[in-house]
């Protein structure tokens, strides 16, 4: 027998066939059979023919338990014969199952099947050498688990790194080996620096250092210092910026911003209005130098925790030093310059001399430099009246003086905050619990008066102007507006006793009024009636319908066009037929016609049918294109009730659009703000120019326009805005329903308008343009126009009539202009009451 473990024996040897226990049974290696024979004939599931498989290569040998080498089939790798193999004697087949062959031909009798290890069958499942087929019925594919949006978020983030490091890694390289590079030749060089030698040289060494570590200390401090502002007379120091309002006349009308106060006497006030700060801004203000390192360290650890800032290192101090000298711009020079003009105020002054200081400078938001002036902003009384409560409230405002501001924001954001003061000067010992618990009983109740007083809706629509020109610069400012501060009182007085007086009655709860020059500039803007109850400006924010007052851009229009203050139109009930809408079959609230007029006559007195005639004859586009020439910015379109104004506007934008009558045909551009420069320097940093001065009424169709709106105000529906000495010419308006009530008017050289409705679009008593907005026109544009020469408007020429005046008994409906799409049918009969009259307008529109 041969010896299994003989490194001459042949690799393509076949294993013996077990016959018997114990015993080897002799096997011949055959040939394989042709390609095109079927080599696998199945017989059972445990018998396969030994004939008709190919060995498969042999693998090493394998020794079992019993140190019997285990031999796996041998795999002829051609088909040429092979030597001829010893005999092996029969192992057992640890991994393998039973296999049941009959070699078929040549005699060779059936090996015996080779018993299975006891220790296979203690094992589950298939055998070691047992594979599934992917796929296999009885083994179904495990789903993969779902992902979370954790694992997405994981493996998203993971990607993204991969993608990272990718493009950085290289040059990490690069860098890395560039600066070993660096660092390696620089040390090389150092090292090759010779030692002094003597005690001479060595003192040459010490100069040298000393003299650059000099020199280094000498060039910090001039970097640190250099543009640090005098402290020889501290109390010249501005801590913010300081802005004061003239009229158009020069006079002042309001101050804001920093002034200087002398210190707060401490001695006068409560203990714990001091103490309040002290516990909520600088713990430790009497135990630091200035610099507390330990909180900014502290400070520094909970910022990095949480990712942003969350707290603040800098000591009262430091803040008073920033707020004397500094500007609130974020870097490490002006950190340094901060600490050390913190030391230098700590050499100088007491610790409670500083909080005095502190405490009159400190900003409290709306407009309140000191707790002084915070005393008498949020509660109506002086510092010294203070309450535990209201004094930790005014504390906490420090942090964030605009957010906090309980003037404007919700009062529950300030009260939290006074609840964190009152806890830490509960923690300091300042107070006790029960004092703590009884102030928080306490009922805050914020004044809401606002210190610009009737120039409140004024100084916040000029408000966005100021921020981009001024910012955050600490310096005096001057603002020259362009406000009457005369005609701005009379407005508000105006609009304010008429709604008390008729109000209520009348179903309106609030008015806007606005009156500018024949340049643009504001001599009046009343954006509600009470500011203190609500901040909406309804002069520039509110978009409401303008009513009959729109149809100044139809008959401006019809004046460009052709057509004459005489020009002749029907007052009938008419159908229009636009394509893709559904017909439209208008109507006067009184259901009453007045057949042939002239357009002068139908704008004297409103008729909305010729309006809308003339709308069609000429154009909606030409309409709109004359609104958006004359400034008017809202959005238009073409549909059927453009010709009756109930597409939403502002009233600023009307009052300016009419402010080319009041100019002479030129566009007028709304601004309330001639110039801004600064207080000490008289320099100019902005100044008002119109974007372009430009004639957008010509003076033909401007006379027609001015005989027509004249007589509103003469005859029409307009004579409640008359005034003495003064020829007026206007338009009413009325919105839908009775929801909104205009009146427009304008002299040479000055326009105004007001608006009168409710905020949630409720109907009025029938209030029209002519009854409650042209009161309050009447009563607050005298005051003004004081100051204006009288002039009389510009009316229409002997060749202005020659254009000829059509037969009245003939009436002419002839198109001059891109119809808005209308086909004007046969007149209708009017829709009953059941049907929809969402767009049926009052008698004037």
């Amino acid at each position: 027998m041969a010896d299994e473990n003989d490194p001459n024996r042949p690799e393509d040897d076949s294993p013996a066939t077990p016959k018997g226990e114990g015993e080897a049974a002799p096997a011949e290696t055959r040939a394989l059979p042709p390609a095109d024979d079927d080599i696998f004939e199945s017989e059972t599931p445990g018998q396969i023919e030994a004939s008709s498989i190919e060995p498969p290569p042999q693998p090493e040998a394998i020794t079992s338990e019993a140190d019997e080498p285990l031999d796996a089939p041998a795999q002829s790798a051609a088909p040429e014969p092979e030597p001829e193999p010893e005999p092996a004697p029969a192992v057992e087949a640890p991994e393998a199952p039973p296999i049941a062959a009959r070699l078929e031909g040549d005699g060779v009798e059936e090996p015996a099947p080779v018993e299975a290890r006891e220790d296979a069958a203690d094992i589950g499942g298939p055998p070691p050498t047992y594979f599934r087929a992917a796929g296999d019925p009885d083994e179904p594919e495990e789903e993969p688990p779902p992902q979370t949006f954790a694992d997405k978020a994981r493996a998203k983030a993971i990607e993204l790194w991969g993608q990272f490091r990718a493009v950085a890694e290289p040059k990490w390289v690069a860098f890395s080996g560039a600066a070993r590079a660096f660092g390696g030749e620089m040390w090389n060089r150092l090292r090759g620096i010779k030692r002094p030698k003597n005690v001479r040289e060595a003192a040459v060494w010490g100069g040298w250092l000393a003299a650059g570590g000099f020199a280094f200390i000498v060039a910090f401090f001039v970097f640190v210092t250099a543009g640090m502002p005098s402290t020889d007379d501290l109390w010249e120091a501005r801590q913010g910026q300081s802005i004061t309002y003239l009229d158009r006349n020069g006079h002042v009308i309001l101050r804001e911003g920093a002034q200087n106060a002398p210190p707060v006497d401490l001695a006068s006030l409560p203990p714990y209005v001091a103490q309040a700060f002290i516990a909520i801004e600088d713990r430790r203000f009497y135990n630091h130098l200035g610099v507390d390192f330990g909180g900014m360290m502290r400070a520094g650890a909970e910022n990095l925790r949480a990712g942003r800032v969350v707290q603040g290192g800098s000591t009262i101090t430091q803040q008073l030093a920033k707020n004397l000298f500094l500007t609130n711009e974020r870097s490490w020079r002006r950190k340094a310059q901060e600490i050390m003009l913190a030391f230098w105020l700590e050499s100088r002054f007491s610790k409670d001399e500083i909080l005095a200081l502190y405490l009159s400078r400190v900003y409290f938001g709306a407009g309140a430099y000191g707790v002084e002036a915070a005393a008498e902003r949020y509660f109506d009384r002086p510092a010294r009246e203070l309450t535990l409560l209201q004094s930790a409230m005014i504390a906490g405002l420090v942090k964030a003086p605009s957010r906090l501001n309980p003037a404007r924001q919700d009062i529950a954001a300030a009260r939290e905050r006074a609840t964190v003061v009152l806890n830490e000067m509960v923690a300091m010992g300042f107070i006790s619990a029960a004092e703590r618990d009884a102030a928080l009983q306490e009922e805050l109740v914020i004044s809401r008066e606002n210190p610009a007083g009737v120039l409140s809706y004024y100084r916040d629509w000029i408000d966005p102007l100021l921020n981009e020109v001024i910012g955050d610069q600490r310096d005096d400012f001057i603002v020259e507006t362009t406000i009457d501060i005369a005609a701005q009182r009379a407005a508000t007085e105006a609009v304010s006793t008429l709604l008390d007086e008729q109000g209520e009655a009348r179903r309106v709860s609030q008015a806007a009024a606005i009156a500018l020059d024949d340049q643009g500039g504001v001599r009046a803007i009343v954006g509600g009636r009470d500011y203190t109850q609500s901040q909406f400006n309804r002069a520039t924010q509110a978009r409401r319908q303008p009513g009959s007052s729109f149809k100044f851009f139809i008959y401006l229009a019809a004046m460009e066009n052709g057509l004459t203050p005489w020009s002749v139109r029907e007052d009938a009930p008419i159908t229009i037929s636009i394509p893709g809408q559904p017909d439209w079959t208008p109507g006067n609230y009184t259901n009453e016609f007045h057949g042939a007029v002239t357009l002068s006559g139908a704008f004297t007195h409103s008729f909305n049918m010729v309006a809308i005639r003339v709308a069609n004859e000429v154009g909606g586009d030409k309409v709109i294109d004359v609104a958006r020439r004359l400034g008017v910015t809202s959005p238009l379109s073409n549909y059927h009730s453009l010709a009756l104004g109930a597409q939403e506007m502002t009233l600023i934008e009307m009052v300016g659009a009419y402010g080319a009558m009041a100019a002479d045909g030129y566009r007028v551009e709304p601004h309330g703000v001639a110039r801004i420069r600064r207080a000490n320097s008289n320099e100019t940093m902005w100044s008002w120019r119109p974007e372009r001065r430009e004639r957008v009424i010509e003076e033909r169709p401007m006379r027609y326009m001015n005989q027509m709106m004249a007589r509103v105000v003469s005859e029409g529906t307009g004579t409640s805005a008359r005034i003495n000495g003064f020829q007026v010419g206007g338009k009413t308006g009325t919105g839908n329903d009775y929801r909104d009530a205009w009146f427009i008017g304008f002299t040479p050289g000055m326009v105004g308008g007001v608006w009168v409705g409710n905020d949630n679009f409720t109907t009025t008593a029938r209030v029209t343009g002519g009854s409650l907005p042209a009161q309050i026109w009447a009563n607050f544009m005298p005051t003004v126009l004081r100051n204006t020469p009288p002039r009389q408007l510009e009316m229409p020429r002997d060749e202005d009539y020659d254009l000829g005046t059509p037969d009245p008994s003939t009436p002419t409906l002839t198109a001059v202009g891109a119809p808005i799409g209308a086909v004007l049918g046969n007149p209708g009969a009017p829709p009953p009451d059941n049907e929809d009259r969402s767009l049926d307008f009052g008698p004037e529109g």
